[in-house]
């Protein structure tokens, strides 16, 4: 079983890789108006946080924060979040009144202040321009007592108007000698579409392995509602509950089980626009089970993205699983880790 979960995490790396060989640069036709009077050409590659990402003729991409922006031209379709909850689907015309912007749909034209704007992707054309997402990887080891520790992890988001679906994979794997390997992997492909202002639906499928935990391999399908409580320049708040059904393999016997858990999560992130850039995401799930009486499983994860140079990043992070009735008697009920690693964003 472990043989084929390596094959898996490896193949999930290796898209991960060829989606960021395949990112192609679209046409640089946007026009970016100052408050000073300038404007650029180029390329507005999003909007995030009170930020514009925008990238010019040159190589170089520029972050230019909401009061330096008089307005901007585009006639590229874009996916805009405004700070009400209100998502609008449409292109950009220039304002006559600085720090305004008029978003152009398919029936209205809507005249808008920059600072009611929270966020705006682009709408790209062509399956591979769609992706977007992050890649990163690390490895230390001690001498002291011969342990190596690999991580690597990434995931790969493919945008559309109503939709989005995440590729997500993490892989930690604790080696030393005289003593077993220590297993942590896990891939997920989750489907999520919008219902109606800022509520939202999901469906996913993943396969995780956590050795220390009992865990030989956990299949998992799942069905979750959920709202996205806060969203504005600064931090991101989401809040989900539902039910997943998995089948559970121990890692030590031959026994294996189907489960039926609910499930209630939520996720925060918090950023901060520094030099460097700070980006700070964390995680808390529990799943208490309704056919095994008393037990339940927690997972918690915080990580702190600080930016290096464009889109690369140092990545510090902590995880913690716990489980009160692990598959297997011989497996500890927690497992926790502490990484560091490199990554890029694409």
């Amino acid at each position: 079983m472990q043989k084929y979960i390596t094959i898996l995490i490896r193949l999930v790396l290796f898209m991960l890789i060829l989606f960021v060989v395949s990112n192609i640069q679209a046409q640089k036709n946007d026009t970016l108006y100052f408050m000073n009077g300038d404007r650029i050409s180029g390329e507005i590659k999003q909007y995030k946080y009170g930020y514009l990402t925008y990238k010019t003729y040159g190589v170089s991409t520029v972050k230019v924060k909401h009061d330096k922006i008089s307005t901007f031209f585009s006639k590229k379709s874009f996916d805009i979040l405004l700070s009400n909850g209100r998502r609008w689907f449409g292109s950009f015309d220039t304002s006559y009144m600085e720090q305004y912007v008029n978003i152009a749909t398919t029936n209205d034209t809507i005249f808008t202040p920059l600072i009611e704007i929270v966020e705006i992707m682009p709408i790209k054309s062509g399956f591979w321009r769609k992706l977007s997402g992050n890649a990163d990887i690390g490895y230390s080891y001690s001498k002291a007592n011969l342990l190596s520790q690999f991580s690597a992890g990434g995931n790969v988001r493919y945008l559309q108007r109503k939709f989005h679906v995440d590729l997500k994979v993490s892989s930690l794997n604790t080696l030393q000698e005289e003593k077993d390997d220590v297993l942590n992997n896990e891939v997920s492909l989750a489907y999520y579409r919008r219902i109606k202002d800022n509520w939202f639906a999901g469906t996913g499928l993943s396969a995780d392995q956590n050795t220390e935990l009992g865990i030989e391999l956990r299949i998992q399908s799942s069905f979750v509602i959920g709202n996205e409580v806060i969203h504005t320049n600064s931090n991101n708040l989401l809040i989900y509950s539902g039910l997943v059904i998995n089948k559970e393999y121990s890692a030590d016997t031959t026994f294996s089980r189907w489960n039926l858990d609910g499930v209630g999560a939520l996720s925060y992130r918090l950023f901060r626009f520094h030099e460097p850039e700070i980006n700070i995401t964390s995680d808390l799930s529990a799943f208490p089970s309704i056919t095994v009486p008393g037990r339940y499983r927690v997972n918690f994860s915080i990580s702190a993205k600080i930016e290096i140079i464009s889109d690369m990043y140092f990545n510090l992070s902590f995880y913690e699983n716990y489980d009160s009735k692990p598959p297997s008697e011989t497996a500890a009920n927690s497992d926790y880790h502490i990484t560091t690693s490199i990554g890029y964003t694409f």
